[in-house]
């Protein structure tokens, strides 16, 4: 790591440690017990050119790797009070410039030095009839595992489906209506109110069957979003989900573009010694292209789309050895136009609080399919220690 590159992190790590220490301190003050825990993590790549000859090594293979530290802090100063804070120190090595590296991002981290990030810092208020929060906050809606339609706030990170999303600063007002309904508004204000993103989340148990209406506004792209899920589970569990996408078409303000998406999928656990865990996902997108010869791929790589083309499916196999080791297998493929990827992982986990995970990323299919786009074949080492 160059010497600019840390002396700069430092400098921008030491208002966050004050920030903690006023924090804990206040805290101290109202009498309020402080909670301060966290993860690290490595990341380590190597990336190798199936173009290339073994004999140019220095081209062959590239290694990268990042360093995450997130420290989070929740106090109660009170019972109707909650405060909420995470932040995420990453540090980027060789060919490694963001932690999700397919994607380009709207930004790009310098190599070789300390990035800081908020992530979350917001108030849980609670109300007898109403939960309130404020601040940069996880917001997720619908219930799919991989693509979720109604899920405009998160991106997808196709290598990581289940990773901890980003904050988003938003108002989310939640109201329990008995024991297994309720309604959730969000609001995610943006400089411009007319840009500003709303959800409105309506959500009841009707015969074994978790159902949800959800609306989204987005004013960015002044899109209306009409959404449905379902989810149950009868022998197996299972879920739908779906949204009705009407936006303005780009070259004509005054024609609507109407599109659908769907995703459904289940999931089971066979009997087997200690459970082979199998799941499934397909989704169906409208608005992607049929030929992959029309595909776009700079919307998909700065995070603008997560898709090209309509037809996509997702299946896991995950079988736990022990209470230690664990195999997993995970195919990812877009349908429509042959191309796929290939996912062993192997976790062991070796106490409670420290795993170590490696595997590969395998592409394949024809040349400028959704999934051979990253060509290279992908060898990974990731331990992770929670505190």
């Amino acid at each position: 790591m160059s010497t600019t590159g840390t002396t700069n992190g430092m400098k921008r790590l030491i208002p966050w440690i004050f920030f903690f220490l006023s924090i804990s301190w206040l805290s101290g003050y109202l009498h309020a017990e402080v909670d301060l825990f966290g993860s690290f993590e490595n990341r380590g790549y190597v990336i190798e050119n199936p173009d290339e000859s073994w004999r140019n090594l220095g081209e062959k293979l590239r290694l990268g790797d990042y360093n995450r530290l997130r420290l989070k802090l929740e106090t109660s100063p009170s019972d109707k009070v909650t405060v909420n804070m995470a932040v995420d120190f990453y540090s980027y090595h060789g060919m490694m410039t963001t932690m999700l590296w397919p994607y380009i991002g709207p930004t790009i981290p310098t190599a070789n030095t300390v990035h800081i990030d908020l992530d979350r810092a917001y108030i849980d208020l609670h109300f007898k009839k109403f939960d309130m929060s404020i601040g940069k906050q996880r917001v997720a809606l619908g219930v799919a595992y991989l693509w979720a339609p109604l899920d405009i706030f998160n991106r997808v990170n196709i290598f990581e489906p289940k990773e901890e999303k980003p904050g988003v600063n938003a108002f989310r007002l939640y109201i329990p209506l008995g024991a297994s309904s309720s309604l959730t508004g969000v609001l995610s204000p943006d400089i411009k109110l007319g840009s500003s993103t709303s959800a409105f989340r309506a959500k009841t148990r009707l015969f074994g069957i978790d159902a949800a209406l959800t609306f989204i506004r987005s004013g960015v792209d002044e899109t209306s979003v009409y959404g449905l899920d379902l989810r149950g589970e009868n022998l197996v569990g299972w879920w739908i989900e779906a949204g009705y996408f009407v936006s303005p078409d780009k070259d004509n303000q005054d024609v609507q573009v109407k599109q659908e998406k769907l995703v459904a999928g289940f999931d089971y656990t066979f009997p087997l010694k200690n459970g082979l865990y199998w799941l499934n996902e397909f989704f169906y997108d409208a608005s992607g292209e049929k030929n992959r010869e029309n595909y776009d791929f700079i919307p998909l790589l700065t995070g603008k789309r997560f898709t090209l083309g309509q037809y996509l499916f997702f299946s896991m196999l995950r079988y736990p050895f022990n209470d230690f080791t664990s195999l997993s297998f995970t195919y990812i493929a877009d349908w429509g136009d042959g191309s796929f990827m290939l996912n062993p992982i192997f976790q062991y986990d070796i106490t409670q609080n420290l795993s170590l995970s490696s595997g590969f990323y395998l592409p394949f299919g024809p040349e400028k399919g959704e999934f051979k786009r990253f060509k290279e074949n992908t060898f990974f080492v990731w331990i992770k220690v929670n505190f």
